[in-house]
Order: C-alpha cells, then structure tokens, then sequence
C-alpha cells in the first residue's frame, strides 16, 4: 500500500525544485525512483521514509494500511530502538543477528542502519570513541559518496538517519578532543537542518540533537552566551512539537549556562523544568532516556530510588548521549490489513468462503487474516469492496496528494491546547478547499471541526451533535446487526469522531456511556498486533480521557492503572506535552485515595510540564486548584 505515496513525492521533489538524482543518490537508482514516483514499484517502508525525509518532509503524520509482514519491519526497528534506550547490548546482539531476516539487506538504508548498530552495539560492550567514530564513518559511506564533512559543506540531501549517524561520528569526535573544525561543521549541519527540514516535526527529530553538542563545545570555549542561545534554539523546537529527547539533557545544558551568567531566577525555573522532566522519566522502567549512574552504570529507579532522591545526595545522574541521540519522537500509525479484512468479515458474519468467493480461495483469506500471508491489492480492494469499505489510501484524518495540506492538518490541531480557535476556524477553510469532498474521510473530517464549533457556540445541544457525529462516523465505520460498536481498528478521523462524541456524554452527565466508548477503543487497539506506539495520536487523548473520565466515575483503581499505562505510552511515543495533562489527571485519582503528599507531588510536576511546553490554558487552571487545594502558590 504504501508505494502509493510515491506520487506525493514526486509532487513535493518537484514543488521544491529538486532532481531525481540528487534524491534518489545513494538510496535507490533513478529508474527505481521514477518508478515509484508513478506509483508501480513496491518499496519497502524506511526506503521510502528516507526518501520523504531528504525533501524535509515526515511520513509520521500519515496513517498507513500495511500488511503483518511490512508492520514486522517496522516492530522490529521499534524493539532495536528500546534495547538500546535500556542498555541492553545484549538484546541488542540479537536483533542485529535477525535483522536481515525481516528486512532488504540489499538495499543501503538497511545496511547503513545495521552498520550504525553494529558499532553502537560495540561500545555498549566497551569500545572507545575512536572505534564507534570509525564504524560510523564506515556506515556514513552506504549512502554518501563524499565524506560527511563535505556533504554537510555543500548542502546535499540527507535523510534523518544520516544526520543522525553524523551527530554520534561529531560526538565522537569531540569526546576524543578532535574539535579544531568541529564548531564551524556543526553549525554548517544547523543551518542545513533548519533550511532543509521544512517539516517542523522532522526537523524537531534532528536539531535539538545537533545544537546540543554544538552548545557543549561553545560552553568548552567559555562562549557562555553563544551556548546558551544555541541550547534555547534547540529547546524551543523540542517543545514547539512536543517532544520529550533530548529536553532533559537540554535543559541540564541550559542549567550550565545560566550558572555561569548569574541569571538566577531563570535558573531556578529551569531547575523546575528539569526536575518535572526527571520525575516523568522515572515514574516507569521503561523511559526514553537512559538515565545512569556514572559510577555503577545502574538504572535510575532500580532499587525504589528516584531521580531527585540521587540528585539530593549529590549524585550526578547523566544521561548516555549515544542512546539519546538514537531515540525521537515517533507519530506513525499503522492498520493492518490482514487484521481489517478479518475484522471486517466477522463483524459483517461472512464466512471465509463467501468473502473469497470470485477473489482468493478459502486457504488463501485463511493464511491473509492469520498474517501469514500479504494480501495483493486487487484482491484486498476487492474485499473491502465487498464489504462495503470504498477507501482506498490511508493517510490519516484526511485524503489527500497533496502534503501541504497535511502540514495545515497537523497546526489545525496544534491550535486547541493553545486556545488558537480563530487560527484552527482559518485552517479549517484552507483544508476544506484544498480536499475532494466527495472523499468520505474529507467529510468527516471537515464535519467534526464544523460541529465542533457550533456546539462550543451553543448553536447545537451536545445531544444534537452527537447525532451528527455518528451520521458522520457511519460513512466509513457503519453500525452491524452484531450490535458491536467498534468492530476493528477505527482510523484516526473515525477515533476523533468516536472521542467527541464521549466528551459530550461527559459534559451531559452520562460518563458511564462515555466510559463504554473509551473501554470498547482500549479493547480493541490492544487486540491488534499493532503496539500502541503505533497509535501515538489517539493514544495520547484516549489514556488521558479515559484516567480523567475513570477518576470523576470513582473507579480510582482502574484510573491509576490507566493513567500509568499513559505515562508509559508519553514515554514510548517521546512526547512530553499531553503528559503533563495524565500527572494532573493522576493527582486526582490520590487526593480521593487520600494521598495527599503524592496528589501534591503530581499536581505540582504536572503543571510544570505544561508550563514547558506552553499549555497557558490548562496551566491558569491547574494553578487555581493548587492554591485552592493547598492554600499556597505553586511556584
């Protein structure tokens, strides 16, 4: 399914001007990309992802209909990704051995890839910088002809795992005390970034990254003002997207500088931030930083201990820049096809033989919805067709070839925790001009902002809006005789839909209804083989709503429990602005439990992550029932 997104490409490397070798070069051949860009080739999903990345632009805002074994590929990475976040070289050995098993070893963003851990993987085990800058060079040559000074001098095209690879190789460098030229490059790979990387999400992946390490050779030269300037630039991109890595190192690099100037009550606030960061990182095992000790190497929180407790002892913990470097945020989503066919057809009460009745045997729809096989696209056009599902792409809240219009998607809802609604109203209409209408998914999608806006207006009862909401959710995702309200995996649009209509019951009193949609949609994405990483925009509002709606239910127990799992997914998905919104939800749930100490511990961190990242219409609130709750400031 996804080659189908290569007549976007091709629409955006001609928007910007570029040629089909200057993309294509060290990646795939130019009649392997003219191909593609006419939408005949199949390409496997980080080829294409390179591709889009070297335009600056990411495929994470798009949802993607793949079939179980290109979603392997993709799960595979995912776990590589956490062995190196846990230190786990071991782990990591592993699934190096296997990763040839799941994935193109022919083609060079694999073997760039699997070069890049072999050598990180060496110096988990305790090779030296030397070894890991060498390895790293090595892996750069996969894909660029030039040496990576020279290609970050002339301004070529590199995809975010290059610039990645560049960072450790620079971080290497400056560990080993080679920096002569070091400053002059790296503000070279900046300039580029910000240039390049007109996707501010993809452009967030990579530039915090680089302005780190060029903060800490500034701060070297006691160009103390200069490395500060640099560390705002990257921290303010973090936060801009909500994202979470590097924001602790970040602000510890931030902390340096302004102890150095004497600027002490910006000091002491970004203290704060730090210490909400640190404490979001240590609620579970399992965070996206590798936070250790320096003399022992153990994990932060493996013998009951927090963060702040090592900090009051005088503990310097630091975080492992080689793994820091290698972990961003993640917002792809992902359907399985075999898994919708299979869905589908049980919700319709069609047997295997009638569904592939004209299309495929009944062994082959067997071997299709048990994963063992990827369906071909007539035939899993024809099946959906059959059962009444006309959609044929998947890219996310809207339909659309144009990418722009999925930027203008992605700001539309940036707007709402901002309180932008004259912004997100303007948005709305650009969308709406730019789409086919006629798409259902368009309707929807333009439908929900159109009612939404009227039910905040007082023009339509909540009760009222919920009727259209469903008119609209029924267009892609029609009610069965089974009585089952959500029968597969809902698409993005279709969950929004789905959570609208839950905060209205909320708002008129029925929570339990509105529990019974949130149960029925955790039920469901947890069925899927997908893990919900790969459902990181719903995920973030459902774990919220749901510990929130829980909490106001008095199901305290299932609440924590619930919240937790979301503190979790805010890890996973490196997205630290809706975490804040759980630690606040999670106050609650203790202070009815009578834990006043950690209602207090929660509250207090929860606001300070949501003054990081710029929630002011949240945090006015959170402010007012502290010093209601507990008669002083928060601050």
């Amino acid at each position: 399914m996804i080659q189908e997104l290569g007549i976007m490409l091709c629409k955006e490397r001609e928007k910007m001007g570029e040629k089909q070798k200057s993309l294509a070069q060290g990646i795939i051949s130019i009649s392997e990309l003219s191909k593609l860009e006419r939408g005949t080739l199949e390409i496997d999903y980080f080829t294409l992802q390179a591709l889009f990345e070297r335009l600056g632009k990411s495929i994470d805002k798009l949802e993607l209909a793949i079939s179980s074994e290109e979603y392997e590929c993709i799960s595979y990475r995912a776990e590589i990704e956490d062995s190196i976040a846990e230190w786990d070289h071991e782990r990591l050995a592993e699934l190096i051995a296997g990763y040839d098993a799941c994935n193109d070893k022919e083609r060079p963003i694999h073997i760039q890839y699997k070069t890049a851990l072999q050598a990180i993987a060496r110096y988990m085990q305790g090779d030296d910088y030397a070894s890991c800058l060498r390895s790293m060079e090595q892996a750069l040559k996969c894909t660029l002809n030039n040496d990576w000074r020279e290609a970050v001098r002339t301004g070529q095209r590199l995809c975010n795992q290059e610039i990645r690879i560049i960072i450790v190789a620079a971080y290497c460098m400056w560990k080993l005390g080679d920096t002569s030229e070091l400053s002059g490059q790296l503000e070279q790979l900046g300039s580029y970034i910000l240039h390049h990387y007109t996707d501010t999400e993809e452009q967030a992946k990579v530039y915090p990254h680089c302005t780190w390490l060029l903060g800490q050779l500034y701060l070297g030269k006691d160009m103390v003002e200069d490395a500060y300037v640099i560390c705002r630039k990257g921290k303010e991109s973090l936060i801009q997207n909500g994202y979470l890595s590097p924001l602790w190192e970040m602000l510890r690099l931030e902390e340096a500088c302004l102890e150095k100037m004497g600027r002490q009550a910006e000091l002491e606030q970004c203290r704060k931030y730090q210490a909400a960061v640190a404490f979001l990182c240590t609620r579970t095992r399992k965070g996206n930083m590798q936070l250790r000790l320096p003399a022992s190497g153990a994990r932060v929180g493996e013998d009951g201990a927090s963060l702040l407790d090592y900090e009051k002892a005088g503990v310097r913990v630091e975080s492992d820049m080689i793994a820091a470097f290698w972990k961003s945020s993640f917002q792809g989503e992902f359907v399985i096809t075999n898994e919708l066919i299979r869905d589908l057809r049980k919700a319709k009460g069609l047997s295997q033989e009638k569904l592939g009745e004209d299309i495929c045997t009944q062994s082959t729809l067997s071997q299709i919805e048990n994963g063992k096989r990827s369906p071909n696209k007539k035939n899993l056009y024809q099946m959906l067709k059959k059962m009444g599902m006309k959609r044929e792409n998947y890219y996310g809240f809207i339909e659309a070839n144009d990418y722009e219009l999925y930027e203008k998607v992605r700001e539309y809802h940036r707007c709402f925790p901002k309180g932008q609604t004259k912004k997100a109203m303007k948005l709305l209409d650009e969308i709406e001009n730019g789409v086919d209408m006629a798409k259902a998914v368009n309707r929807q999608f333009v439908g929900t902002g159109r009612i939404s806006k009227r039910t905040a207006n007082g023009e339509l009862t909540r009760e009222q809006a919920n009727e259209q909401l469903r008119e609209l959710l029924h267009l892609t995702m029609p009610p069965m005789n089974s009585g089952t309200m959500i029968y597969r995996v809902p698409f993005r649009m279709e969950y929004t839909i789905w959570n609208h209509i839950a905060i209205n019951l909320r708002e008129d009193g029925k929570v339990k209804e509105a529990l019974g949609i949130y149960d029925a949609l955790m039920q469901c994405y947890k069925k899927s083989r997908v893990l919900m990483q790969h459902h990181a925009v719903p995920g973030l509002t459902l774990y919220i709503n749901y510990t929130g709606f829980l909490e106001v239910h008095n199901e305290l127990e299932k609440a924590e429990a619930i919240g937790k799992e979301g503190l979790h997914h805010s890890l996973e998905c490196c997205r630290g602005d809706f975490a804040g919104d759980i630690l606040a939800n999670l106050s609650l749930v203790y202070g009815k439990q009578g834990l006043a100490d950690v209602e207090e511990t929660y509250l207090r961190y929860g606001y300070y992550l949501l003054c990081l990242y710029d929630r002011k219409n949240i945090t006015m609130k959170l402010q007012s029932a502290y010093q209601d709750k507990f008669h002083k400031e928060i601050d």
